[in-house]
């Protein structure tokens, strides 16, 4: 009796270690959530041409490389933080926006797939709940699959092929019902997703692939 009383305490206790959030928590979450996508965006693109020109291509991609992966885990930091403490942050919690302001770091943790993992069962939750976006938790999906070296459900994962052209990594579970997976989940055409990754793949590395012998972007008929 006296092991049933504590394994109901304990389970009591658990229930009730994610707090409620105050107005005043609020906006300081938000705040931060805010910071977190601002400086995620800084780096999550290439070296900006001042870096380039002051130290060169080579070096300034390793800079840039450094500090996002210094960004990221300070980032993850974050928001297990306020996991830990408030539980995942849906759209009841914060919004909208900055459900997918909390959600933008999971889905770059690379580093840390078990976290990501965490994430996703916590993210299903909410969606049962209509209080978080199907198509964040689809692509949450894909990259754990692509980080576990598995191929893709929703083919939001995109690497590119010897003509520039965009192509789910690591390949699709199901090419055939695509296009039904992705509308269910909130997402974008395929061919209309796949060809604008490709167009702006060309746009930032036209000198390279123009060099290639690709004068123009191979898309998706």
């Amino acid at each position: 009796m006296k092991n049933l009383t504590f394994l109901l305490l304990l389970i009591f206790i658990g229930c009730n270690s994610i707090q409620k959030i105050s107005t005043s928590e609020r906006e300081k979450i938000i705040s931060e959530l805010e910071y977190i996508m601002h400086i995620d965006q800084k780096y999550a693109g290439i070296p900006s041409e001042e870096l380039d020109n002051r130290f060169g291509r080579e070096k300034a991609w390793k800079i840039f490389e450094s500090k996002r992966d210094s960004v990221g885990i300070d980032n993850q930091n974050r928001i297990k933080i306020l996991f830990n403490k408030f539980g995942y942050l849906g759209f009841k919690e914060v919004g909208k926006e900055n459900a997918n302001n909390f959600w933008i770091t999971i889905q770059h943790a690379d580093n840390d797939v078990e976290f990501q993992k965490k994430m996703l069962k916590a993210l299903r939750n909410e969606i049962k709940k209509n209080n978080a976006s199907r198509s964040n938790y689809a692509m949450l999906e894909d990259r754990i699959s692509v980080n576990t070296n598995k191929k893709q459900r929703f083919g939001s994962q995109v690497t590119y092929n010897e003509f520039g052209q965009a192509i789910p990594k690591n390949g699709l579970i199901d090419s055939v019902n695509i296009e039904k997976l992705r509308n269910g989940y909130g997402l974008e055409n395929f061919k209309v997703y796949y060809n604008r990754m490709t167009i702006n793949h060309f746009r930032m590395n036209k000198e390279y692939l123009q060099k290639q012998g690709i004068s123009e972007p191979k898309l998706y008929e």
